[in-house]
């Protein structure tokens, strides 16, 4: 990356700040002041150039080991605002943006145009992209789900395999979309609903990685059994019901997620009714005095209802937490409301 105009004066902003070096302790807090202006790649520089003048001990500051340290430990507010303090005692108004330190009578030399809307911009973008990728979390949920279910109704073991590689791709994209959440956290510091979508993205992770969990369980049964069909003949249609189900409330979840509507969110809730139903149908006919499928086949059942119920179960909680994010409360103070007051 080209060495900036911007980036030399920042540099010389923090060798005022810190005509002595940068101390130990202000490492990370520093970094989250620089980090709500630049890219890592740009802190990357600015550090490294700081090291080479000596204001940063370079057999302790590696750049790339600085930020990632810095990501996965958030400096408290007592240290920013410490760091913040000395750099405003060398001349910086830090909440103004870039500018170059000057002497008390000197003009200040106002930050180039659209460095701080550039930032925000990119800072946006960024949201954008882990709202899609936990609506695509959900997509690989919903198809999981499906594939298993055909897997498991007519004991194919290719699906079996194919859902078991969807369950793998999607805790690879929980991985992703935390690291992304933290790293925004970390470096952009976002408040109000901006915080709520951040936070509440990193709890959702959980229960979409969860859904494929459920799912890859059904397809695990159904590869365990092969060749021989895990579900009774006279069971089939039933399971293929919570089958339908589980994918319809998967799909509704990927729609809340993507319109972020809390009316719809707790819709949910209704489709999750259905599948409690076809729960308590399939529980009943395991215990019917008239069953005659065996104790094995009497187990195996049971676990696939409840991988099915919990299933739906974790899509109702995508919901009610699409509902903190848009209205900032909680499902149930948001449901008791009056519906004048929801709109």
């Amino acid at each position: 990356m080209e060495w900036s105009d911007l980036l030399t004066r920042i540099v010389a902003w923090l060798r005022a700040g810190y005509p002595q070096g940068v101390p130990e302790q202000d490492y990370l807090p520093l970094l989250a002041v620089l980090g709500r202006r630049l890219s890592a790649a740009e802190i990357e520089q600015v550090v490294r150039e700081l090291a080479d003048q000596g204001s940063l001990p370079p057999d302790r500051v590696d750049a790339g080991v600085a930020i990632t340290r810095f990501t996965d430990e958030l400096p408290r507010e007592a240290d920013l605002e410490r760091v913040r303090e000395r750099l405003r005692a060398g001349g910086w108004p830090v909440e103004e943006g870039w500018q170059t330190p000057v002497a008390p009578d000197a003009d200040p030399v106002p930050a180039p145009d659209g460095v701080e809307s550039g930032m925000r911009i990119q800072y946006h973008v960024e949201l954008r992209r882990l709202g899609e990728l936990l609506r695509e979390m959900c997509s690989r949920d919903r198809a999981l789900v499906e594939t298993a279910t055909d897997a498991l109704v007519n004991a194919d073991v290719q699906q079996a395999e194919a859902a078991i590689d969807l369950g793998r791709e999607v805790d690879e994209m929980q991985a992703e979309a935390e690291r992304e959440a933290l790293r925004l956290l970390a470096l952009q510091a976002p408040v109000a609903t901006e915080l709520r979508l951040v936070v509440t993205a990193i709890q959702l992770t959980g229960n979409l990685q969860r859904m494929a969990a459920l799912a890859t369980h059904i397809a695990t049964a159904a590869r365990r059994r092969h060749p021989e069909h895990v579900v009774p003949e006279s069971i089939r249609p039933l399971l293929s019901r919570m089958g339908a189900a589980a994918v319809g409330i998967a799909d509704a979840a990927a729609d809340v997620l993507a319109s972020g509507d809390p009316a719809a969110a707790a819709g949910l809730d209704e489709l999750d009714d259905t599948m409690d139903q076809l729960h308590r149908e399939l529980l009943s006919t395991i215990l019917d005095p008239a069953w005659t499928h065996g104790v094995t086949a009497a187990v195996d059942l049971s676990l696939l209802g409840r991988y099915y119920e919990r299933f739906a179960d974790n899509a109702v909680e995508v919901g009610r937490r699409t509902i903190f994010v848009a209205t900032g409360e909680t499902a149930d103070r948001w449901a008791g409301r009056e519906p004048a007051e929801k709109d």
